[in-house]
């Protein structure tokens, strides 16, 4: 059975390039990519090595910021990066517009969505707001295109999608986030950028800006570029884990609000023995290492409990990628299985 997987794009190393590895390490060394922008030398490692096919996207996008401002070129660019009849599967890892790169009717298509880029909060070009309605009819009718879609955040599925949905939680590699010595310095606490709108984060920098009290926004932070002027300090940006580790292994705690989706940047703080403040997730219960945030602009550091790093490692560790890997290898030992020319259901057959 011929494999390839397909995504928005390999720009820099994030948590987004994470997963794509991850589906890469269970598929074999000769899978190909197809991607709308491909940054290349962008990261190094085994993605680089394989032969990647991509879109005329690639001479205008250098970031990811550069792929939203042209994402009116994104459903023209879906239709030219064609995806051979040769192939048997397709594992799509979308990010909200790679489940649209076209294909043969009959290859089947599995999308991964990991989220959706575009629903950000942010400030728009005046063109961006003009193809914003035609951008979005676009990622809902690319939903169509797959058989099945594999999501850890069901709202993301359009009701038009009539295919199979699975509840599946995206891959963390957490075993690269460990207990490390803290780094001498000054006191700090962290905040996912993710998770807070642009009114947000512009109140959290005003407000410990005059209590003098340090903190860094960490993740995806394409939405709060208007606010880096003059505060580029506040940012460490979507780093991988041997600059993000440190980060989280010295600090007070993190602040995250993310309550619908998996908290990603929670598990890695917890891997790293750091404590957790959040509103209240789905996924994870209030307890050891994860407590409820009552107010998120205080006066001076938020006061919690003494607790044993190794034991918020231990409670954080069983969300692995390796869960998501043994779910992968039973999903493709299916398909390969029913696509079997042996698998006939026809009782006359024998």
């Amino acid at each position: 059975m011929k494999i390839v997987v397909s995504a928005d794009a390999i720009i820099n190393r994030d948590y987004y390039l994470e997963c794509i590895e991850t589906v890469l390490d269970q598929i074999g060394e000769s899978a190909e990519l197809y991607v709308l922008v491909h940054k290349k030398g962008s990261v190094l490692g085994h993605v680089e090595m394989r032969k990647i096919h991509s879109s005329f996207l690639s001479n205008v996008c250098k970031s990811w910021e550069d792929f939203l401002k042209n994402s009116y070129l994104i459903p023209g660019a879906s239709k030219n990066l064609f995806i051979p009849c040769s192939v048997d599967l397709i594992i799509n890892i979308s990010r909200g517009f790679s489940h649209g790169i076209k294909k043969c009717e009959n290859t089947k298509q599995i999308t991964f969505l990991v989220e959706d880029i575009n629903q950000l909060k942010r400030n728009k070009s005046f063109k961006e707001k003009i193809f914003s309605l035609f951008i979005k009819a676009h990622q809902i009718k690319s939903q169509r295109q797959a058989d099945e879609i594999w999501t850890s955040d069901k709202s993301l599925v359009s009701s038009s999608f009539h295919g199979s949905v699975k509840e599946v939680l995206p891959p963390v590699k957490l075993s690269d986030y460990k207990i490390i010595p803290k780094m001498p310095g000054n006191e700090y606490f962290l905040i996912n950028a993710e998770s807070v709108s642009s009114s947000m984060a512009k109140e959290l920098i005003d407000h410990y800006k005059e209590k003098n009290m340090l903190f860094k926004f960490i993740g995806i932070d394409i939405h709060l570029s208007a606010l880096k002027e003059g505060n580029e300090t506040f940012f460490f940006g979507d780093k991988c884990s041997g600059e993000l580790a440190p980060l989280l292994s010295s600090a007070k705690y993190l602040i995250d609000f993310e309550q619908n989706k998996l908290p990603i940047q929670s598990l890695k703080m917890m891997c790293c023995g750091g404590q957790v403040l959040n509103p209240g997730n789905r996924f994870i219960e209030f307890g050891l290492g994860f407590h409820e945030l009552d107010n998120y602009l205080c006066d001076d550091f938020i006061k919690l409990p003494k607790e044993e790093a190794k034991k918020i490692r231990g409670r954080a560790i069983v969300y692995d990628e390796v869960r998501f890997k043994h779910f992968l290898k039973n999903e493709l030992a299916r398909i390969e299985n029913e696509s079997s020319p042996y698998n006939v259901d026809n009782e006359d057959c024998c």
